[in-house]
């Protein structure tokens, strides 16, 4: 049974499917392409994208990495299908709907966890972290894209009050970096901005 919370985000995103790409693609395409390139490439590695959304980091994976894309709206992975049949990639990206809280995957399955633009979205940050740990290999790589709590105390004060109003168009802007990290288990090795303007970080942890 989908939560009232995830009904809410399913919703949104459900809603944006069509135009996702047009309103959010290539602002925020800057931050998927320094995420792939983060991850410590060998060949073989299995990596799990949890909220591939309409699947535009699919080309930007190597060909011979097996990608599982996660994404909670069907509508979204709809328009992911699309793209990587157009592209040839059914072979080596599998899309699956599911909860990122409640990932049904053995543990320890993936050598690399990518998580783009989607911690501020759902509604318990930590059990997905959790699940994230679960499921990446003990020597394995979490890399988080994603808007945190500012280090500034008044930048910080006015993303806690205006996040109240936010969560209603289904994200938070008042998430902590090193509250999700410590509740959720994972060790920071390290952390850049990222985009146009530099308003989001790229996070590489591991296993704590």
């Amino acid at each position: 049974m989908v939560s009232t919370a995830n009904a809410l985000v399913q919703q949104v995103y459900d809603r944006l499917a069509r135009v996702y790409d047009f309103f959010y693609g290539a602002i925020l395409q800057p931050g998927r392409v320094r995420a792939v390139h983060a991850i410590q490439s060998r060949p073989g590695l299995r990596v799990l994208e949890l909220g591939i959304g309409t699947g535009l980091t699919a080309p930007l994976y190597s060909p011979d990495w097996t990608v599982v894309g996660v994404d909670l709206s069907s509508a979204m992975l709809e328009q992911a299908r699309k793209r990587i049949t157009e592209l040839g990639l059914n072979k080596r990206v599998t899309l699956l709907e599911a909860d990122g809280a409640q990932l049904p995957f053995a543990d320890e399955s993936f050598d690399v966890v990518l998580v783009p633009y989607v911690m501020s979205v759902v509604p318990d940050p930590l059990s997905v972290g959790r699940e994230l740990r679960r499921v990446c290999r003990t020597d394995g790589q979490i890399i988080l894209v994603n808007h945190f709590l500012s280090q500034d105390s008044l930048s910080a004060r006015l993303e806690r009050w205006i996040s109240p109003a936010t969560r209603h168009l289904g994200f938070r802007t008042d998430l902590s970096l090193s509250w999700l990290l410590t509740g959720a288990g994972l060790t920071l090795i390290d952390v850049a901005s990222v985009g146009i303007p530099p308003i989001w970080k790229l996070v590489t942890c591991v296993k704590g």
